[in-house]
């Protein structure tokens, strides 16, 4: 009987040991992952004025504080209708045949094919079909 209860109490210690072990190594872990979001992130300066998405707001916000954003003039922007249009958010299109804008102009036309990529823009191309 002793030889049984000498080994439960070495199984037991065995089981209870690694949990210690264990939530060691998890802060570890979230206190490296947070030092690499944070790093992630640019300086809060080259945000300033922008309208940014609503996770890279939410990590801003975690990082600098909803004052710093306030103070740098960093909105978040709403998936509302009516969209906050941002001029940042422009790009080519089209294979670098185009360019997204909120209104093509007179001399260029909507390229509805390639207008996935825009978002809330449209692709205009040069030229005028039809």
């Amino acid at each position: 009987m002793e030889r049984k209860s000498f080994l439960s109490v070495i199984f037991i210690v065995l089981l209870v040991s690694p949990a210690s072990i264990m939530a060691k190594t998890f802060e570890e872990v979230n206190r490296t992952r947070n030092k690499r979001q944070a790093q992630a992130l640019l300086p809060i300066a080259s945000y300033a004025g922008l309208t940014v998405s609503a996770p890279v707001f939410a990590a801003l916000v975690t990082v600098y504080g909803a004052y710093a954003l306030y103070r740098y003039n960093i909105r978040r922007r709403e998936n509302s209708y009516p969209r906050i249009r941002s001029d940042h958010d422009s790009h080519s299109c089209a294979n670098n045949r185009g360019w997204c804008r909120p209104t093509c102009f007179s001399h260029e036309y909507t390229d509805w094919f390639n207008n996935d990529v825009c978002g809330s823009y449209r692709c205009c191309r040069p030229g005028r079909r039809g």
